[in-house]
């Protein structure tokens, strides 16, 4: 089940192994010690990746009902913390430095620096400040900048967005 997964995002980790080698002395390293760099296996992997998904879901979710009952303190926590959650958690697919690689790749990092941003003002926001108006739009700061940032792993799927709202308006 996991194997088409794996050919999606790629079983090899090799930004995780710079300077890693094998006893041997050689460079070259085996299908089992790529998949094994953090030490777990591409199963366990992706069903700890799915996991801390779920929990930053739920994170999410948990903080409406904290904003509806006005506890605007606990709602900022609560969303700011499932962004930082699935943030963590796409790190279990290709290991951590290979997403932070990916996150600023050129195409990527202004949609990457905005979701960072946003996460750190709905704390700031939420904790600090305690204003509610500026909490809920830094968290559709947070759900904009990450839809965008998703959008850029599809071909041309930003190109068409910004197609079809520029002929909207």
């Amino acid at each position: 089940m996991f194997e088409r997964l794996k050919t999606v995002v790629g079983s090899s980790s090799s930004s995780d192994l710079e300077g890693i080698t094998t006893n041997s002395g050689n460079n070259d390293t085996t299908q089992t010690e790529q998949q094994n760099v953090n030490g777990l296996s591409w199963d366990l992997r992706v069903q700890c990746f799915i996991l801390a998904f779920m929990l930053s879901m739920i994170c999410s979710f948990l903080g409406t009902p904290l904003l509806v009952s006005g506890k605007f303190t606990g709602f900022a926590v609560m969303v700011s913390l499932g962004g930082v959650i699935s943030l963590l958690s796409t790190c279990f697919l290709s290991g951590p430095i290979k997403q932070m690689k990916k996150m600023f790749e050129p195409t990527r990092i202004v949609a990457s620096l905005v979701y960072i941003l946003m996460i750190v003002l709905t704390f700031i926001a939420g904790l600090v400040m305690q204003n509610v108006l500026l909490a809920v739009i830094c968290t559709g700061g947070q759900y904009i900048a990450m839809a965008w940032y998703s959008l850029s792993y599809i071909p041309y799927a930003r190109e068409m967005l910004l197609r079809c709202f520029g002929r909207c308006f």
